[in-house]
């Protein structure tokens, strides 16, 4: 039995992960960067580079292993929400999506992502 609404919960919840994954990526990148630019060049070598460049990988590899989103749980928890509250808005299923998520993920960075996205949703 197909379900496509809990397919499009299951794309955005890869869609989120890859999005922040980049976000880290992306963020870790600019730091080295930064720290570069700090090393004498006689100890930046190609060597460190590439130990630097493979850490990052094996922690981005570790991060994304860990993002432990549960898109199945998150559905049906959020359509036994609009049973209770049919009237609940877009906005209210939201701050709960990322409520739930909080509460159920083990990895600290996703739960900081977490609840920053929910300050910002309740602005």
């Amino acid at each position: 039995m197909e379900n496509p609404q809990l397919d499009n919960v299951i794309e955005n919840v890869k869609d989120f992960k890859a999005e922040n994954t980049q976000i880290l990526k992306k963020s870790i990148t600019n730091e080295l960067v930064s720290f570069k630019k700090t090393l004498p060049k006689e100890i930046l070598t190609d060597e460190l580079e590439i130990k630097a460049e493979n850490e990052v990988n094996n922690k981005m590899a570790e991060f994304n292993n860990s993002i432990d989103i549960k898109p199945k749980a998150l559905y049906y928890s959020l359509k036994s929400e609009l049973e209770l509250k049919e009237e609940a808005s877009e906005k209210e299923l939201t701050i709960s999506a990322y409520e739930f998520l909080e509460k159920n993920t083990k990895n600290k960075i996703l739960r900081r992502i977490l609840r920053e996205l929910k300050r910002e949703t309740k602005k």
